[in-house]
């Protein structure tokens, strides 16, 4: 049995003004042929598969095509995406007979001549393959789904929970894709597309509506005959023609108990869509004070407006102002105040001075220069770094780029050259010898990926800031998604 493997997986946030190009894909390493069975095993959606197929009876020759994933940021450039398809095709063009494709995707992604870079991509794909061969995706539950993509695909699973289980999907998708080789029946597919999109606020899995939501699916997967139930809340930030929330539903062959389930699954949703705009954000200036009197433990201020990890472009200043401008009335100050923010100048400047020297620099606000602007600091250099690689575990090999340390008073400033998986990970600070367990708070530019400082968190607080990715979604200029939607449309009336 032959079944070709390949990954593209990018998360676009629309709103973020700058373009990706193929250096944010190689960050995090951009694989073709032979080295996705070096490199992927244990990595993401990929892994699962790899994990899955080894414990097949029948040997599975594994046909690699290509990786590129570059997490999340702005819109992919045209070009960097015409290489990265060519470089996916290319070998599946050459692969000869194929039994399926497994292709791992995010479901979200954009370039600026389409909206729906994931229909694409399968869309040509499939015109490789022929309509005959089945075609397995798992996908990021953030998703966008679309006609096109459920048009093209015959397996879109999406991940059970926030925070995400790459590899635990991809070993779902896997073993549903196995079944259907085995037994020869193909699932039928149902799905909805819900007119609603919610801010971040309540996208943890672990409680509130969105438990509810992603528990009720897990208890119609138990019925007999469905086979995968995935609920796509979009991500907020994704300014696209087709945009909104959805739900695809898997049978064992049953098109009608898949489209019941599927509406059953949306009606659920827009039920409960107030539900989903409940917020416990709390305003900056607030925010920085309840850290300066935050006691024993690590506290994780949330700079929700700034999420690199939904898209935003890391250098937000509303944090880092308000720190600074509080650290001078702090009588006990001795614990750090960790702050990360992405200035590739600042960088240049600190590179220059060398570690020990003052410099007086320009921080953030020149990305996103709608919502933020530049904070201007003397610090101390106290670390550089570059060409720094770290092993993530699942998310495979990251490198962090070019950094430097500031101080100035309690606050240390991490400021990396360009955004990524590091920047809301202890290893950006641990690697400049930083510890965690030494410090009153750390800022992390995401609203929900919180899990990677389980181990030194007493108290969490979502920083209610301004930025590319904020939870005021009516402060966005949305000239693309389908109108009337909630809540951004009034009386918006839906039955799915």
């Amino acid at each position: 049995m032959r079944i070709a493997l390949g990954e593209i997986v990018q998360e676009t946030g629309t709103f973020t003004p700058s373009r990706m190009g193929r250096d944010a894909f190689e960050a995090y390493g951009l694989y073709q042929g032979a080295e996705l069975l070096e490199k992927l095993p244990g990595v993401g959606p990929p892994g699962g598969f790899l994990k899955v197929a080894s414990e097949q009876d029948e040997p599975i020759e594994v046909v690699p095509l290509a990786r590129a994933w570059a997490g999340a940021g702005a819109k992919i450039l045209d070009a960097t995406y015409d290489e990265l398809l060519e470089m996916l095709l290319a070998p599946l063009r050459e692969a000869g007979e194929l039994d399926a494709v497994f292709l791992s995707l995010h479901g979200a992604a954009s370039i600026d001549r389409d909206d729906d870079l994931e229909g694409a991509v399968l869309e040509a794909v499939r015109e490789v393959i022929g309509p005959e061969i089945p075609l397995a995706c798992p996908l990021d539950h953030h998703a966008n789904i679309t006609a096109r993509m459920v048009a093209c695909a015959d397996l879109l699973v999406g991940h059970e929970t926030q925070p995400h289980d790459p590899l635990g999907t991809g070993v779902k998708t896997a073993r549903l894709l196995f079944e259907w080789l085995g037994t020869g029946r193909k699932p039928a597919i149902g799905w909805r597309k819900i007119p609603m999109i919610t801010p971040q606020d309540q996208f943890l899995t672990s409680a509130g509506p969105m438990k509810a939501w992603f528990d009720h699916a897990r208890a119609l997967e138990q019925r007999e005959g469905v086979l995968d139930v995935s609920p796509y809340p979009m991500q907020p930030w994704l300014d696209v023609a087709e945009g909104g929330w959805a739900v695809v539903v898997h049978t064992d062959g049953d098109a009608e108990l898949a489209d019941t389930l599927a509406a059953e699954m949306g009606a659920m949703a827009w039920e409960s869509r107030e539900e989903f705009w409940k917020s416990e954000r709390v305003e900056v200036s607030e925010a920085v004070r309840r850290a300066y009197r935050h006691g024993d433990g690590l506290l994780i201020l949330s700079d929700t407006g700034d999420s690199v990890y939904g898209g935003a472009p890391g250098d937000s200043t509303w944090l880092l102002r308000e720190l600074l401008a509080q650290a001078a009335d702090q009588p006990d100050s001795d614990r750090l105040m960790l702050v990360p923010i992405v200035d590739p100048d600042a960088v240049d400047v600190a590179f220059a001075a060398g570690v020990g020297c003052e410099v007086t620099v320009s921080l953030g606000g020149k990305i996103d220069n709608q919502f933020s602007q530049p904070v201007e600091t003397t610090a101390r250099v106290m670390a550089v770094s570059e060409q720094h690689e770290a092993d993530a575990g699942e998310r495979g090999r990251v490198e962090i780029g070019r950094v430097v340390l500031l101080r100035a008073g309690p606050v240390h400033i991490v400021v990396m050259a360009a955004a990524g998986f590091a920047i809301s990970h202890p290893m950006l600070y641990e690697h400049l010898g930083l510890e965690i367990g030494q410090a009153r708070a750390v800022v992390v530019k995401t609203a929900s990926n919180f899990q990677f400082f389980d181990d030194w968190r007493r108290e969490l607080i979502r920083a209610d800031t301004p930025g590319m990715t904020q939870s005021d979604l009516a402060a966005f200029d949305w000239t693309r998604v389908p109108r009337p939607i909630y809540p951004l449309d009034s009386e918006v009336v839906w039955n799915g």
